[in-house]
């Protein structure tokens, strides 16, 4: 452990660095208050921890540097409100980074109610990027669930954020139309179906409307074709084997080795590939960087 990062934390926050790597994200996390003793006059310490440069840019051999994480999931265990701003501060740095947006809803959801002034704020103001308030709305679908007493508070948040369909990005709008659904939200069905008919919203995140109104138990599975059940994305990688493929009539002929999803073909595609909706956008090269990244300068590559 260099010298400089170990003589800056004291016992037990100091302890985090030498925890070792994370458990899969499926799997329950550590029990930091209990293991080390935790308490409230910590939380300053683990925020500066978790916030760490040295720690998230460090290219040093061992499990030091995985102490970022096992700070945002302890202040989380604190239900640590202030340390919501910093943790926002990093999804937006380090908006590469798996663990860290993997675990943002998470860490919102043990924080709880009280998590929820901070992420309605947050979760309005366009400055933060969209997939920072993905997290941010999954975050409040996760509060909403288990504190079933704030649930009506957290539908009025999403359902707020969602009114604004038109400046919001289709993936955030994905997202909130997901949360709504998965606490069957009902009342929202109307505006749900607005954001749907102007189509600004991602239904690989959220399904088609179909799915919507199953889901919401409004409709049957039967009331629909097989079609509608079909996300944008779906079609439009059907309609580009057919393209590749012209002398086939179908997408599972097209495509044979995949197994037959029987949802049928578009009747009309582009009038070849790279044109309209496949179009392939022109993306700019931009570097990879935060924890559990790999960074590269003159010691070689950071493995975690």
């Amino acid at each position: 452990m260099p010298e400089k990062t170990a003589s800056v934390y004291q016992s037990p926050v100091a302890n985090l660095l030498s925890y070792g790597e994370l458990k899969p994200a499926n799997q329950p996390w550590a029990d930091y208050v209990t293991d080390l003793g935790l308490t409230e006059t910590h939380i300053a310490e683990l925020i500066r921890m978790m916030t760490d440069d040295e720690l998230w840019e460090s290219d040093f051999e061992g499990f030091e540097s995985w102490g970022v994480a096992h700070a945002w999931r302890a202040l989380a265990q604190l239900k640590a409100v202030e340390a919501i701003a910093p943790f926002l501060s990093l999804l937006e740095k380090y908006e590469d980074d798996d663990w860290l947006h993997i675990d943002a809803p998470k860490v919102f959801e043990l924080i709880g109610e009280a998590a929820l002034p901070k992420l309605a704020e947050s979760l309005a103001d366009d400055a933060y990027q969209e997939w920072t308030r993905f997290a941010i709305a999954e975050g409040i679908g996760h509060i909403a669930e288990h504190y079933p007493e704030c649930r009506e508070n957290c539908i009025d948040v999403l359902v707020k954020q969602l009114e604004q369909y038109a400046d919001n990005g289709p993936h955030l709008n994905g997202m909130l139309v997901s949360a709504l659904v998965e606490l069957k939200a009902v009342e929202a069905a109307p505006l749900m179906e607005q954001v749907y008919a102007n189509k600004k919203v991602d239904d690989m995140v959220a399904g088609t409307w179909a799915t919507v109104q199953v889901d919401l138990g409004l409709k049957l599975e039967a009331d629909f074709s097989e079609e509608e059940f079909r996300p944008q994305f779906v079609k439009n990688m059907h309609a580009a084997a057919l393209i590749r493929n012209p002398e086939y009539d179908s997408y599972e002929d097209a495509v044979p080795s995949r197994a037959s999803v029987n949802w049928g073909v578009p009747s009309e595609a582009p009038a070849k590939f790279g044109e309209g909706f496949l179009e392939v956008p022109k993306l700019s090269a931009k570097p990879v960087q935060g924890f559990g990244q790999a960074k590269s300068n003159k010691k070689g590559k950071k493995k975690k």
